[in-house]
């Protein structure tokens, strides 16, 4: 059974993309040196998530994602090395009371829990963002993240954001040395130093990881971010599930069309900054007198002013020319899934262009890319648990073999053991039993 376990609970928009997809690149690497990376699949720990939130959608999910947070268990009780890590940034929003059922879960071992926070000013134009991929249609300039009384749903307010809440509700049962303050660097000198922090508080010394994966959680512009809430508008009740929502607003238009056109950064109010700046300052003082673990500088967290503009600030002529190259290239895409699937169904190439096919790639990165190298990595992890039982059970036929051949030693007379016969028997036995 595994000595330690590392519960990374968030913040959201404090680099866990980042941190996960290290994580899951490195699986096996971090594996064969005894650290776990909990969950095979990231739907799993977002299942897990809504269990321990006591989400009621979850009523209307099969019964396999209501089961998500006891196989996660059952998976770090099954480890037999000394480290395991469970990392999802929306376990940040569960009450006391769920924190200390899902910790009761881990009783027997270690526990550790880990907290990424941020700037507290950047948030609040991040969280507004991923609201906006989820149909939000509020201005930014209108609005503010939810207060901590919202509950354990408002994934995207000051109850997930701000560090200190997170580590009084995670931390209230623990040992302040086992709370960890990981802070994410203002700089971006050193695109790493973001997870040096983290495997600090995790324990991770491991040479040779990868540290720059595809998986991104890409940030939009001040235009694109306009640009999506007035889509939002139009669209109205035709993405009505947030499972239409996450395919059609965040993975194709969001992720897939709208980042990669590198827009400008996103600013915020006066008001906007001076409750960040009220939040963070608050948050600093908490966390210090706590006494928790500071993988950084908690001065990394205080709201500084943000530098561009606010999205109603933005011309319709800007709003054009970011809505021109998304329609050329939601058509592009279009097309060339139209090909893929037309030469799937032919069994035979249909002959697209690599420059186009190039393109694609570009803008469906955030999606089927994905999604394909997810399917590749469980695979390959398949593949590699049944090589590992066909090596067992080979050496297991051996072994038979050795104890046929030793009982026939035993138990046959002397003069027998040469007859042709009885040892024509013992090779049809092994054959017939193996």
């Amino acid at each position: 059974m595994t000595d330690r376990v590392y519960v990374h609970v968030g913040a959201p928009k404090s680099g866990t993309t980042y941190l996960q997809g290290v994580l899951e690149t490195n699986r096996a690497l971090l594996g064969a040196a005894g650290i776990r990376v909990v969950g095979e699949r990231h739907l799993d720990l977002v299942h897990a998530g809504m269990v321990i939130r006591e989400d009621p959608r979850l009523e209307r999910l099969p019964a396999t994602a209501r089961s998500a947070w006891d196989r996660l268990v059952a998976e770090v009780r099954a480890w037999e090395g000394p480290v395991a890590i469970i990392s999802y940034e929306l376990l940040a929003g569960a009450s006391a009371e769920q924190v200390e059922r899902a910790l009761a879960d881990l009783t027997g071992h270690e526990v550790h829990v880990v907290i990424t926070a941020r700037d507290l000013a950047g948030a609040v134009p991040s969280a507004w963002q991923e609201r906006l991929k989820f149909g939000l249609t509020t201005p930014l300039e209108d609005w503010s993240p939810r207060p901590e009384s919202a509950g354990p749903r408002a994934e995207w307010g000051w109850r997930t954001l701000d560090p200190a809440g997170v580590a009084a509700r995670w931390g209230a049962t623990l040992p302040p040395e086992r709370v960890h303050i990981v802070t994410a660097p203002r700089s971006s000198g050193d695109p790493t130093e973001l997870w040096r922090r983290f495997a600090e508080a995790v324990a991770i010394d491991v040479p040779g990881l990868d540290l720059r994966p595809e998986r991104r959680n890409e940030s939009l512009g001040v235009v694109q971010t306009e640009l999506l809430r007035r889509v939002n508008a139009h669209t109205g009740e035709h993405f009505a599930t947030s499972r239409e929502q996450a395919l059609w607003l965040r993975d194709t238009l969001a992720h897939a069309v709208l980042a990669p056109q590198d827009g400008e950064r996103i600013g915020l109010t006066p008001a906007q900054l001076e409750a960040a700046t009220e939040r963070s300052t608050a948050a600093i003082a908490q966390l210090r007198e706590a006494g928790y673990a500071v993988h950084g500088d908690l001065d990394d967290i205080r709201a500084t002013a943000r530098p561009g503009r606010t999205p109603g600030e933005v011309a319709d002529g800007e709003l054009l020319s970011s809505a021109i190259a998304a329609i050329g290239d939601l058509l592009l895409l279009l097309r060339d899934r139209t090909r893929e699937r037309n030469r799937l169904r032919a069994g035979g190439d249909q002959g697209a262009e690599p420059g186009l096919l190039g393109r694609a790639k570009r803008v469906i990165r955030g999606t089927t890319a994905v999604a394909l190298r997810r399917e590749t990595d469980e695979l390959r992890r398949t593949v590699e648990r049944l090589e590992t039982q066909l090596q067992e059970h080979r050496a297991l036929q051996l072994r038979v073999a050795e104890l046929t051949d030793l009982v026939a030693e035993l138990m046959l007379p002397t003069d027998l053991h040469d007859d042709e016969a009885v040892q024509a028997a013992l090779q049809r036995y092994r054959e017939e039993s193996l």
